[in-house]
């Protein structure tokens, strides 16, 4: 009987040893098993205040649910964001997950294949976005480049303590013609006021669209051809230097230092500028800026050939084929555009969502400024045909800025301005094809 007692209590303390040993093994295991399954992940990113907060949120919130990964954020401005990148991804430095813009993939992709392809991951679900707009924007040779961030559309922003002052209808549909005739009478009410708050770029964004309402088609063809007639060209270059004469937008001799950056203008900020041609992604920054701050469509032409009117992801989240944690990073950049908690703390800092379960996340708790929504939804129903690569290129975009700077220092007449910009397309384009051909 003792012996039996003895022998129970032995296989007791066995069994009691055995299993301590087996817990602490376990856990011990885990432990290992975590910190080897620890990730750092870099993210970059550009944009206003409003956004950069709302980003470092979300990042805050996947952290803590995923203890093991580690997110360094990177952001600023969006001056010098593309050569900075550019930089890195020759130098082989670039950030794990990048936020770039739609119109930089052609010359990405001519530098070199520096982005996986993110229809290959089982870890990025792609049905909450619709495939049109993917394949219409976000694929290069084949790959999935990125994800849109948000759906993106071309607006006038406007001061509706300016409007009023100057008793400027909010309802009204802007015309060409509209455009003038109330910029000169502001500015022959008070001098110190402007009613558009355009800078090189932005007057870019009206040449084209002028053009393209006026001709149809491309800005530039896919055979390296100009889209255009020197005819409509001088016309359109015309109608930008009557908006200098009549007072229709600040001189660039004070508006140089915001070349760029229009929304830091600080005669915007006071509102002595009434309009600003924008995008819907950067409204809420913008009025975070200025209360008043609602939004309009831009003006179309009766009987356009185009509407011109763009509608684009707000930017595409894409994963650097080099990082090392290619699989981590294709999981935050899902959650970051999928998941209903991200969709409540991003909300529309990158314009209306393009993914429909971030979408209707924010829908159902009335989280969508309503401006955004609208202006979203007409630009839509009138929204023109995507741009090819080539009528987005970069260096074209600056060629055009330059001759347009030069029109506003009286440096150039507008038939001037239209042949010196064709000279210098026909130019650039036939080094563009050479390079591409090869």
């Amino acid at each position: 009987m003792v012996k039996n007692k003895r022998l129970i209590a032995l296989l007791v303390l066995v069994v009691f040893t055995f299993s301590l040993f087996f817990t602490f093994s376990t856990v011990n295991c885990e432990k290992v098993k975590a910190a080897s399954n620890k990730v750092t992940l870099r993210f970059m990113w550009w944009g206003g205040e409003a956004r950069h907060k709302a980003t470092l949120a979300a990042i805050q919130a996947y952290m803590k649910k995923y203890p093991n990964v580690r997110i360094n954020a990177e952001y600023g401005g969006i001056e010098g964001y593309m050569q900075k990148l550019i930089t890195q991804l020759v130098g082989r430095t670039a950030p794990d997950i990048i936020q770039i813009d739609v119109t930089w993939i052609g010359e990405l992709s001519a530098q070199g294949d520096f982005f996986a392809d993110l229809k290959t991951f089982k870890e990025v679900n792609l049905k909450p976005f619709e495939e049109k707009f993917l394949k219409d924007w976000c694929y290069s040779n084949g790959k999935l480049i990125g994800l849109p961030t948000g759906v993106n559309a071309s607006a006038i922003h406007y001061n509706k303590d300016f409007f009023k002052k100057f008793g400027i209808p909010e309802n009204k549909t802007w015309t060409w013609e509209d455009i003038l005739t109330t910029a000169e009478m502001v500015h022959k009410k008070d001098k110190n006021y402007y009613l558009l708050n355009f800078d090189a770029t932005v007057c870019y964004y009206l040449l084209k669209t002028y053009v393209l309402q006026k001709k149809g088609g491309k800005w530039i063809n896919d055979d390296y051809t100009m889209g255009f007639d020197r005819k409509t060209l001088i016309e359109a270059f015309t109608y930008i230097d009557k908006l200098f004469k009549v007072g229709a937008i600040q001189p660039f001799s004070e508006s140089a230092p915001f070349q760029g950056k229009p929304e830091q203008n600080p005669k915007w900020l006071k509102g002595e500028l009434g309009m600003l041609w924008n995008w819907t992604s950067t409204f809420a920054a913008n009025k975070a800026n200025i209360p008043s701050l609602s939004m309009t469509m831009i003006p179309i032409m009766k009987n356009a050939k185009s509407t011109a009117v763009t509608v684009r992801p707000s930017q595409l989240l894409a994963v650097n084929k080099l990082s090392k944690n290619p699989k981590e990073a294709a999981k935050f950049i899902n959650w970051f555009l999928n998941d209903k908690q991200a969709a409540l703390i991003l909300k529309d800092v990158r314009g209306v969502p393009a993914s429909s379960t971030a979408r209707e996340a924010l829908e159902k708790e009335k989280a969508l400024d309503p401006v955004i929504t609208q202006i979203t939804s007409e630009a839509l129903k009138r929204a023109a045909p995507p741009e090819n690569a080539l009528s987005q290129n970069q260096e074209l975009e600056k060629i055009a800025t330059d001759v347009i700077q030069q029109l506003a220092y009286k440096q150039l007449t507008p038939t001037q301005a239209a042949d010196k910009l064709m000279a210098l397309y026909k130019q650039k384009l036939a080094e563009i094809k050479r390079l591409q051909s090869r």
